[in-house]
């Protein structure tokens, strides 16, 4: 089977996708204790969300894929990409032999229709969700804008910190994942912050359009596959009643199915052992995430 790398512009990346192995996501860094209430524990590090809305019939979209595995490379362990299928380009076709995965999601597709991102053009994306008004589109980011938009939000103090811990029963595919949300200032504003939990799929072999040409092999990254919270997560503090370096955990069980979407001839294959967490926290009011992290499922 010939197969078509997103990361064309990077060799050393490349070669460890040979064949179709799961990429590796980097070891998670280590956190240690905070100061005192307002002092940010230099060795928690801001890290960024980069949202690529995308599907398989946009024929540019592969090129922004690239982009951001670029900006993942240029900055290991503190930026976080989610591949958001959703709008006109991630429709599954019904007749034939080409386009027919479904790789949609419910909240990808209400995080579409709320931040308008297919309604303006596809590639496009968020960084952050920062910028974001109901009246412009100053949220949506141009793939050629990213690098920018995120050595900005690299450069701004930690405000959160998060860890996910991870527990996988095989047999049922049940996951237990516990997430541990630390806000490390108490001046924040606005709010309520909340928690999202989603499950990311990487490595996933299906058909691609890229720059006109049909590719029936092509390896899709980071894919969005399901919110284990809900679309719009979990309240963990409002603003005003933050208790610096005070430990809120969140308990989450979860069981995987064998495809996504469950059944049909659009669904691909479920494999665990190329699926991972995702986890960020933003605030209710402006969606702006603050904090986000990841880890492997096993």
């Amino acid at each position: 089977m010939k197969i078509k790398f997103i990361s064309t512009i990077v060799i050393g990346f490349a070669l460890l996708i040979s064949s179709c192995d799961f990429v590796s996501i980097p070891a998670q860094g280590t956190v240690g204790p905070t100061g005192p209430t307002g002092v940010v524990d230099s060795t928690v590090h801001r890290k960024v969300l980069l949202e690529d809305y995308t599907g398989h019939k946009c024929t540019a979209c592969p090129a922004a894929a690239i982009t951001a595995n670029s900006i993942v490379l240029a900055n290991p362990e503190k930026v976080i990409v989610i591949g958001v299928h959703a709008g006109f380009f991630a429709n599954a076709m019904t007749t034939g032999t080409q386009y027919l995965t479904d790789f949609k999601t419910a909240a990808g597709t209400a995080y579409d229709t709320y931040f308008g991102i297919s309604a303006v053009a596809n590639p496009n994306g968020l960084i952050n969700r920062k910028d974001y008004t109901s009246s412009t589109t100053n949220h949506i980011k141009s793939p050629g804008t990213w690098a920018t938009e995120v050595a900005i939000e690299l450069a701004k103090p930690p405000l959160a910190k998060l860890e996910i811990v991870n527990s996988y029963n095989s047999g049922p595919r049940v996951l237990t994942c516990n997430v541990n949300s630390t806000f490390l200032q108490d001046t924040l504003t606005g709010g309520p912050y909340k928690l999202i939990v989603s499950v990311l799929q990487d490595s996933i072999i299906a058909d691609q359009l890229d720059a006109g040409v049909y590719v029936p092999a092509y390896v899709h990254r980071h894919v969005l596959r399901d919110n284990i919270n809900g679309t719009w997560g979990d309240n963990l503090v409002n603003a005003g009643s933050i208790i610096t370096n005070s430990v809120i955990n969140k308990n989450y069980n979860y069981t995987f199915p064998a495809t996504y979407p469950a059944a049909g001839a659009s669904s691909t294959s479920c494999d665990v052992n190329h699926c991972y967490i995702v986890a960020y926290i933003y605030n209710d009011v402006t969606k702006e995430v603050i904090q986000v992290e990841e880890k492997k499922i096993q």
